[in-house]
């Protein structure tokens, strides 16, 4: 993980307006100074541009250094990676179910029609508006909005309607805020249905936010590629991206990511904007808005940004959805005094004083009572 010399940020702000007023310049940025397409140990100021050209006159050339920094220019342009309908939809193996749980890394787009063109995205994270305390919905503002036409209260859905979702069966949450300017491209839906956990498919609970270096691993998981792996690779992103019905819009101070190609080709595709970028310890460092199809590189606003415009915080522990309380518990019973056992205080002596066997009574005979004779003796005896 790099640190950036402070100096070459002051030395990158000083000439950044003039270098982005050079034909063909898509941005500028700070990152590693590469060398017949390998990337060497050297930071330098970094001059993205749509096409390198042989023919540059001498007052277009992106000088070799400056203050004492080095340059250089590298051929990247960022888009938009909204999902629109059309034929390259069916070559796309992308997650497009229907979550009765919502979380972040799944399909979600608008109900209504931008432009006559129905869009979806990657719903990034279930957030709490800090006002209210409910659960919101965050996202791009180029896939929940798609352009400057949307209104408070506009229907989402999940799915999107481009992944099957249908108005109002799937609607999921109402439009609420959204910005787009130069420090951010985003915005939530106050959700009106179902329940919502504060973790991303594949990720995990995003335990916080953080901020990022240069080289720091990050990962996301998105509607069209899924979980996918990169490093940052430019801090400092000044970049200039096409908006429809906005024109150009410039950005500053954003990141720009490689792909891990060790485990992916490419870090983002179509379908992906809104998807919210993890560093390994769990925690959200940006929410991608752009890509570059040529070299899968893609670009995030710092999630700072984001929280910060929209008024929104991450939960630490997973968000509820509108659902009605538990009823109290009963109080437990009352115990039951126990009476402790009496004990005798003349206990037996031991052994026992001995005494006789108990004899059976002795039955007498008597002979039977002489008659009795008033007069005398019997037999005429005399007295």
């Amino acid at each position: 993980m790099a640190e950036v010399d402070p100096a070459l940020r002051q030395a990158k702000e000083a000439i950044e307006k003039e270098l982005l007023n050079y034909p063909g310049v898509t941005g500028v940025d700070i990152g590693y100074k590469e060398v017949g397409g390998r990337r060497t140990d050297q930071l330098a100021i970094r001059v993205l541009v749509k096409k390198k050209r042989p023919d540059v006159r001498p007052e277009e050339r992106v000088p070799e250094t400056v203050a004492g920094f080095p340059t250089d220019v590298i051929e990247r342009r960022y888009e938009l990676q909204v999902l629109a309908l059309d034929a390259e939809l069916l070559t796309l193996q992308a997650d497009t179910q229907h979550y009765e749980s919502l979380r972040g890394g799944i399909s979600v787009g608008p109900c209504r029609l931008v432009g006559g063109t129905v869009l979806g995205g990657t719903l990034g994270l279930v957030v709490k508006d800090n006002a209210t305390g409910k659960p919101m919905l965050l996202s791009n503002f180029h896939v929940l909005c798609g352009d400057q036409t949307w209104a408070v209260g506009d229907a989402i859905s999940q799915p999107a309607r481009i992944d099957q979702g249908t108005c109002p069966a799937s609607v999921v949450g109402s439009l609420q805020r959204a910005v787009i300017d130069q420090n951010a491209d985003c915005a939530v839906a106050e959700m009106t249905a179902r329940t919502a956990t504060s973790e991303i498919v594949d990720i995990g609970v995003v335990t916080g936010t953080s901020v990022v270096r240069i080289d720091d691993p990050v990962r996301k998981r998105g509607r069209s590629t899924g979980l996918t792996y990169g490093f940052v690779d430019g801090v400092d992103l000044t970049v200039i991206v096409p908006y429809p019905g906005l024109g150009e819009v410039t950005l500053t101070n954003q990141i720009g990511v490689r792909p891990d190609t060790t485990k992916n080709a490419k870090f983002s595709g179509t379908g992906d904007s809104g998807s919210v970028l993890v560093n390994d310890a769990g925690q959200a460092v940006g929410l991608h808005f752009a890509g570059n199809a040529a070299d899968g590189h893609g670009a995030a606003n710092p999630i700072a940004n984001v929280l910060s415009a929209l008024n929104v915080s991450i939960p630490t522990q997973s968000a509820p959805g509108p659902q009605p309380e538990p009823p109290p518990e009963p109080p437990p019973p009352p115990r039951r005094k126990v009476r402790p056992p009496v004990l005798n205080p003349y206990p037996p002596r031991w052994p026992p004083v001995w005494q006789p066997p108990e004899q059976p009574p002795v039955l007498r005979r008597y002979p039977p009572a002489p008659p009795y004779m008033p007069y005398g003796r019997p037999n005429g005896g005399s007295s």
